[in-house]
């Protein structure tokens, strides 16, 4: 038997839960569309947000490629670009990736100084844990060209990936023959070919070979 025999009864049960929990009901179906309306904006607003840090970026390696290779000076454009991207666009990948580009146009021009600058910019800012991992490296190089060695050691020794456990042996390495620490230069090189295998470098294995035995 039904729990509530006429249709009236069954009305007046509806009416008795509506006026109970009808007001909570609106009130969570109201709270529900605005927090799906407010999530879709948000990503949407994202989205936009990286499409422009993509466009911007898209401008700057066009202006730094379009630039003539004997001109001195990096293009103020793309200067201006990267600039923008820094202040205004550190939660994309972008800035970093356009400081990263910028460096080594400044670097191909012998302005060293320069592409060091935009290389820690790159560091700095860099949203991404691979594209940090990259600059790193590229800057500790820089860092050792410039004898540099105390802020090279610095960065050889911050926990990384081991994915690039190789590079950064190598470039210990570098920093330990660079200053006459040769048994610590050998001990780093071997590390660095044992890493790399089959794929070690004849640089790498050159490197190593002109430390003797």
């Amino acid at each position: 038997m039904n729990e509530y025999e006429t249709e009236e009864q069954q009305l007046e049960a509806l009416k008795k839960w509506w006026k109970e929990n009808g007001t909570s009901l609106i009130v969570g179906l109201v709270v529900g569309v605005s927090a799906l309306f407010g999530w879709r904006a948000y990503v949407q607003q994202n989205n936009a947000h990286a499409v422009q840090a993509s466009d911007l970026y898209m401008q700057a390696i066009q202006s730094m490629a379009m630039q003539p290779a004997d001109e001195k000076l990096v293009d103020v454009k793309a200067i201006d670009i990267n600039n923008k991207l820094i202040n205004e666009y550190t939660d994309t990948p972008y800035a970093a990736l356009s400081s990263l580009a910028l460096a080594k146009v400044e670097y191909e021009k012998g302005d060293v100084d320069s592409a060091i600058a935009q290389m820690e910019l790159a560091v700095k800012h860099a949203s991404d844990n691979i594209i940090k991992q990259i600059a790193n490296l590229r800057l500790a190089r820089l860092y050792i060209e410039q004898k540099k060695y105390s802020e090279a050691s610095a960065i050889l020794d911050m926990p990384h990936d081991t994915t690039y456990d190789a590079q950064f042996e190598e470039l210990k390495g570098d920093v330990f023959s660079a200053k006459g620490d040769v048994a610590e230069a050998r001990m780093a090189y071997d590390r660095a070919i044992t890493l790399q295998g089959g794929a070690a470098s004849k640089w790498l294995k050159l490197k190593r070979q002109n430390l003797g035995a």
